[in-house]
């Protein structure tokens, strides 16, 4: 039975894939626009403002010595991303219900849940996809990436699990309703949560009566790992806690999207 689900999981995934290759501009381009445009315009002009104030902060990457806004930021535009990219899946299950696939797996003996998983997974393959393609923008933008194979096996799994753990709002939301916008309309919740992170400020620089707030912000959290790792340092207390964060998030959101199975079953 196990090898049976795999394999379906497997086809189920592939059938993602090719759904999100055929909708590229949409699903592949659209999510990186706006991190890209933030990753290089913000990294020339922050990194301008820095020098002419002549900030230095010690132990933070990307300020020591010269200032490089590039090497900082990188962290941001990922987690943006990632979390952009995660209505795919929820759109694609409200389709599914709107044509009637959703019920015809109901009816199988492996139930729907297959499907939904293989298009979790195939958000989490491109947003593994994004995480790269903005490693080589941050590159070309002046930020040193010291230890690639380090940046890149910390950087895609957290942002490909944070974004697959996002999403679970937007799916749970598209297969309770059957409506695709539903996605489009959750999904830019994050902003003002990355927006009060240490994703584009150092947490130096944020007001005392802000701090605490920045400081306790799971994305800070997954931001400071994902900078640590592309400058050659292994930040574990940063990993551990953005890992238990993201499986949190996860274990919140699945249960949503169980609730609204039960609630389309049901009905």
């Amino acid at each position: 039975m196990i090898a049976v689900r795999l394999r379906a999981t497997w086809v189920l995934y592939r059938r993602s894939i090719r759904e999100l290759v055929a909708l590229g501009p949409q699903t592949l381009v659209a999510p990186l626009v706006v991190p890209a445009f933030v990753l290089v315009v913000y990294s020339v002009l922050f990194s301008e403002v820095f020098e002419t104030l002549g900030t230095r902060i010690p132990g933070t990457p990307g300020f020591d010595g010269d200032v490089n806004y590039a090497q900082y930021v990188l962290a941001g535009p990922m987690v943006m991303s990632a979390m952009l990219g995660t209505a795919s899946a929820g759109i694609g299950v409200a389709v599914e219900r709107q044509l009637g696939f959703y019920d015809r797996m109901e009816l199988s003996p492996l139930g729907p849940s297959q499907s939904q998983f293989g298009r979790r997974l195939g958000d989490g393959t491109r947003i593994a996809l994004f995480v790269l393609i903005l490693t080589f923008v941050a590159w070309g933008s002046g930020a040193h990436i010291a230890n690639w194979p380090l940046a890149l096996a910390v950087t895609i799994p957290l942002a490909a699990g944070l974004g697959m753990a996002y999403g679970g709002l937007a799916f749970a939301l598209c297969l309770r309703s059957g409506s695709a916008e539903a996605a489009q309309a959750v999904t830019p919740l994050f902003l003002p949560f990355l927006l009060l992170s240490t994703a584009f400020v150092p947490l130096q620089l944020i007001p005392e009566w802000l701090r605490t707030t920045v400081e306790w912000n799971p994305l800070s959290a997954v931001c400071d790992a994902i900078r640590g790792a592309a400058a050659g340092h292994f930040e574990g207390s940063a990993v551990l806690r953005s890992a238990v964060e993201i499986a949190v998030l996860g274990t919140l959101t699945q249960i949503l999207v169980i609730r609204a199975e039960r609630k389309v079953r049901v009905t």
